[in-house]
């Protein structure tokens, strides 16, 4: 029997959920590496509250992960002072509290639920994500970065604070025996760059042998990634990895019609990011039918529905599309 291969995923908590859900159908090794900068909604709450880890994106993905349907886990309440928490967010804190250990709590809520696969925070300090524009001029903290419309224009740096943050040793672990690195979707400034600015991970992501495969986002930011091609993402990551890394890259060949893009196109999207003609000669690029076109209504109870992306990758033809590199 062939041996199963060794898969990591790379992100945050929506895309790299949708990622999750679609190959944890398969007879693979899964595992995935998550963005622990979140200071905003309900994370940013209890980040602020208990001084834990946020928990938000690990539930995503705790969910996508279960053997089961968990989806009410990513339930928020509607009324009194538990008004837009998630109950996954107050159960990784009950369990936090429990087990005195961000990790072993989400070890013990991945055998609760059954969950095929390991989830695995960039690091286990608390960290905040830094955005240093032209001029000098600081944004601190990964909710007012996302909601900064200066990030195409002035951006100058992004960084970790404090510096030297120490990256989660699982997750160097789990890039150092794997067989395919799965990175992205999701936002490129506050969901896939916080791990690649984690000193350990970056450099074990660069030093690996393993099939690296970057999946494109659908649509581009205002203000983050105005007029993006699919080369301007890869050129973006490639400042703060030192190259480009991807040995593949996956991206939507069948774009969303225009009538259902203007009906739900809200302050988060812009635009569907541009595909070259000049790509069909580079032999990394593979297009594919990825994009889901049924768009999803965020709940009324969530304090951030208005900046959610209403259109996700499928995930079934999503992972379709990884496993022909397996």
């Amino acid at each position: 029997m062939p041996k199963r291969k060794n898969i990591v995923v790379i992100g945050g908590g929506t895309g790299t959920s949708v990622v999750l859900e679609g190959l944890k159908k398969y007879n693979v090794n899964l595992s995935a590496i998550i963005t622990t900068a979140d200071d905003g909604s309900s994370s940013g709450e209890l980040r602020k509250e208990y001084g834990m880890i946020p928990p938000g994106d690990i539930r995503q993905c705790l969910v996508a992960l279960a053997s089961r349907d968990f989806g009410y886990l990513n339930d928020r309440f509607r009324q009194g002072s538990l008004t837009g928490h998630t109950l996954g967010n107050l159960l990784i804190t009950l369990f936090c509290q429990k087990n005195k250990d961000f990790q072993q709590a989400i070890d013990e809520l991945l055998r609760v639920t059954g969950a095929q696969g390991s989830l695995i925070p960039m690091t286990l300090k608390p960290t905040t994500l830094m955005a240093k524009l032209q001029g000098g001029r600081i944004l601190r903290g990964e909710k007012n970065i996302t909601s900064s419309r200066e990030i195409s224009a002035k951006l100058s740096n992004l960084y970790l604070a404090p510096k030297n943050i120490p990256a989660n040793p699982r997750g160097i672990d789990a890039i150092e025996n794997a067989d395919i690195i799965v990175v992205g979707p999701g936002n490129l400034y506050s969901s896939i760059m916080p791990n690649l600015l984690v000193g350990g991970i970056k450099k074990a992501l660069v030093g690996s042998g393993a099939k690296k495969v970057y999946i494109s986002n659908l649509f581009t930011q205002p203000g983050h990634t105005d007029n993006f091609t699919i080369y301007d993402f890869v050129k973006a990551i490639s400042k703060y990895t030192g190259d480009d890394i991807f040995t593949h890259i996956i991206y939507n060949n069948r774009p969303i019609p225009q009538e259902i893009f203007k009906k739900y196109k809200n302050a988060i999207i812009s635009s569907q990011v541009q595909i070259p003609a000049s790509i069909k000669k580079d032999k990394r690029f593979l297009g594919r039918s990825i994009a889901k076109l049924s768009p999803r209504v965020a709940a009324p109870s969530d304090p951030i529905a208005k900046i959610r992306n209403p259109f996700l990758h499928d995930s079934k033809k999503l992972a379709k599309a990884i496993m022909e590199f397996v």
